[in-house]
């Protein structure tokens, strides 16, 4: 997905950064951006900010978006609006910054996404969490999900009468089918999540189930990075409104990769990487 963006406009990118420590690669793509880098000897951790956009000074993003691949880091900006960029690492060591050795790119391109699809006719509001300037929505909520916390992560949901916490990222999604949560969520996947990964999934013929009941349900799921990928299940989506899905992959699913069922409305499914499915599927 990257790559064919990088056909439609070349980031002017300017790196600075001391001998010991550099940003190896820095892209602006689509409402997002993203820099790899090596690794500064003695880091516990590094503190990842960006500027423009919506952000006059440098603001530091959630430390969810920076993950180590072995060799490199990588970070991951995401829900900004169309300009011009600058984004800096900075290394922490036991527990302080060291911003002297900082790096920083600058001159990274950040575009909209097309909302000129049927999803979008006559639509109200953006679908999902984000507004249609690629910004979260006012009062979202934000949830990362990995492997290691995919039948664990909480969050409380509006459940009729009042709230409730719910456990897991299927029922959490589930809230959703009591007809009255329609706060903006955005759930970011982090890496593979594998059916072994996760909690009872809500269809048995497709995996992770999506259901509303008529309400604006405000909900994106989405993949950060170029590796989110669903493992061994796929995606139902029914009666479901302002919904989306993107950016990230499913493959070796039972039946349908991506299924839209019935009665949605104001459901958007895009940058999306649907492989084949299991044997005999």
């Amino acid at each position: 997905m990257k790559k064919l963006f990088t056909l439609i406009v070349m980031s002017v990118m300017t790196l600075t950064a001391s001998a010991a420590f550099q940003i190896n690669k820095a892209e602006g793509w689509l409402e997002s951006l993203y820099a790899t880098f090596s690794f500064y000897d003695g880091a516990d951790t590094y503190n990842v900010y960006v500027k423009g956009g919506q952000y006059s000074a440098y603001t530091k993003i959630d430390g969810q978006l920076i993950r180590s691949y072995g060799t490199y880091g990588r970070a991951d900006a995401v829900g900004l609006k169309a300009g011009t960029y600058s984004i800096k690492v900075v290394p922490v060591v036991k527990g302080a910054e060291v911003t002297a050795s900082a790096a920083e790119a600058t001159g990274l391109v950040v575009k909209n996404y097309s909302r000129e699809g049927y999803a979008h006719y006559n639509a109200t509001a953006g679908i999902g969490a984000y507004n249609n300037d690629g910004t979260l929505k006012s009062g979202a909520r934000v949830i990362y999900v990995t492997k290691a916390n995919a039948k664990t992560v909480e969050l409380s949901m509006s459940v009729g009468k009042g709230e409730e916490t719910r456990t897991g990222i299927q029922d959490i999604i589930q809230a959703y089918e009591k007809g009255t949560e329609t706060r903006p969520l955005a759930i970011r996947v982090i890496g593979c999540l594998k059916k072994a990964d996760m909690p009872e999934l809500g269809s048995s013929a497709i995996g992770l189930q999506v259901k509303g009941k008529g309400q604006d349900m405000n909900l994106t799921i989405e993949g950060i990075g170029d590796d989110a990928t669903m493992h061994g299940f796929g995606v139902l989506v029914r009666a479901c409104k302002y919904v989306e899905l993107r950016n990230f992959a499913v493959m070796m699913h039972p039946e349908d990769g991506i299924s839209f069922d019935t009665d949605n409305e104001h459901v958007w499914g895009h940058n999306l990487d649907v492989f084949y499915g299991e044997n005999k599927g």
